[in-house]
């Protein structure tokens, strides 16, 4: 089931933060598209998806993320979801994957404001947002759009 298949993805991920083997990332991709595939309403299982092959990083691997991003996106819309941090912040996700800043960092800021004690969660997002940056190379100003959400939280490593 798609939910099974979400937490091996999470588990093949954490393995490759360990190994830094390409074909560990491409493993947990491939298990969260085939959870995405199976649930089409899913968006975590269809952000990861996305942000996975945007982790892998070659010009077919970007083409899906791009398919994956604009499939959640006709789920989580493009604005903020009062009261729900996650949906808000994958909504901020998908922008970023889209490469735009402004939205992304619109997004963002609306979730943090949706749920300012959670700094675990955005934390979490902070992290995942620097991944995906180191890959898809916004020029300064446009890091700094994203950065402006997580002010409250040390930067980048």
């Amino acid at each position: 089931d798609p939910e099974t298949l979400g937490i091996y993805g999470r588990t093949w991920m954490d393995r490759y933060a360990q190994s830094g083997d390409r074909s560990d990332l491409e493993q947990s991709r491939d298990l969260y598209a085939e959870a995405f595939d199976a649930a089409t309403d899913d968006y975590y299982t269809g952000i990861n998806a996305a942000a996975k092959s945007v982790l892998l990083g070659t010009p077919e691997d970007l083409a899906i993320a791009g398919e994956f991003a604009e499939r959640v996106q006709k789920i989580v819309g493009t604005e903020p979801h009062l009261g729900d941090y996650w949906m808000t912040a994958t909504t901020g996700e998908v922008f970023l994957l889209r490469k735009n800043y402004p939205e992304a960092a619109r997004l963002y800021k609306a979730a943090v404001a949706t749920a300012r004690s959670e700094k675990a969660s955005h934390e979490s997002t902070w992290k995942q947002a620097c991944r995906l940056m180191e890959k898809l190379k916004p020029s300064t100003e446009e890091r700094s759009l994203i950065r402006s959400a997580f002010a409250h939280l040390p930067d980048c490593p």
